[in-house]
């Protein structure tokens, strides 16, 4: 892992006002949040719904503009905005019913690319997911695929524009646990393989640490504990931690350490 940070988020809060005229009405989702992504780095955002973990990453993409705060992207090198890309949790909501495999993998790399669409690139992402041979997927449409090949779909058209970054949105909660872990596996295999850093959100403490280089726990829209992954399983400090740990069964926690 390269020392650079990605992204920082810098006291960070979103509150959605409600209404239109009594904007003094507002919802804190997220309140004073600071962290970073560095370059190569798998960050676990851990919390229960509600906790603000899913508007955090709404705000990374952009997709959302912070109340207070700053998120600032490195430019790096070729002085370039980090590309950043999402995989959402149900992987067949998030796929268009109407588009092969070979449409919906190409299409990021076409608009990046003023429509021009390339083979081998949609045979390599696809290979680099495990869907191979990939002339045996190319033309099938998602309802024609397995729960875990399609969120490998979704990873293929995440990584065809060869990103900095992907956040991770819950991509496991959807699947079998078996196929969980060949995702979780997955994701580690892009991030040593690619050097692509993830922001991994998840409710589940122990997929997780089973994949996360750091990890930030999120309550009420704060990031109540932060830190490498071994120091937050063997020495949390905040008594929400010990919570979800002790929540997690020692089968699951075992795969994690």
């Amino acid at each position: 892992m390269i020392d650079m940070e990605l992204v920082t988020v810098n006291d960070v809060s979103k509150i959605f006002f409600k209404g239109i005229i009594k904007r003094s009405v507002g919802i804190k989702a997220l309140d004073g949040v600071s962290l970073s992504i560095k370059k190569g780095e798998i960050l676990g955002i851990i919390g229960e719904s509600g906790s603000g973990k899913t508007t955090l990453a709404r705000l990374i993409l952009g997709l959302l503009t912070p109340t207070s705060g700053t998120i600032a992207f490195d430019a790096g090198d070729d002085g370039k905005r980090p590309v950043v890309q999402v995989i959402f949790q149900d992987p067949y909501d998030s796929l268009s019913h109407n588009m092969s495999v070979r449409e919906i993998v190409a299409e990021p790399y076409a608009i990046r690319h003023n429509g021009r669409q390339d083979r081998g690139k949609i045979v390599g992402a696809l290979a680099s997911v495990g869907l191979t041979p990939a002339d045996e997927y190319l033309n099938k449409y998602p309802h024609e695929l397995s729960g875990g090949q399609r969120q490998r779909v979704a990873i293929a058209r995440a990584i065809i524009t060869e990103p900095d970054l992907i956040i991770a949105d819950e991509p496991i909660s959807m699947l079998d646990a078996s196929i969980g872990v060949d995702i979780l596996n997955l994701i580690l295999d892009l991030n040593e393989r690619l050097g692509i850093a993830f922001l991994f959100i998840t409710h589940d403490i122990a997929a997780a640490s089973y994949v996360s280089h750091n990890i930030a726990v999120m309550k009420d829209g704060k990031v109540v504990e932060y830190g490498p992954r071994k120091k937050i399983l063997a020495d949390c400090e905040h008594p929400y931690t010990r919570t979800l740990l002790a929540a997690a069964s020692g089968e699951a926690m075992a795969i994690s350490k």
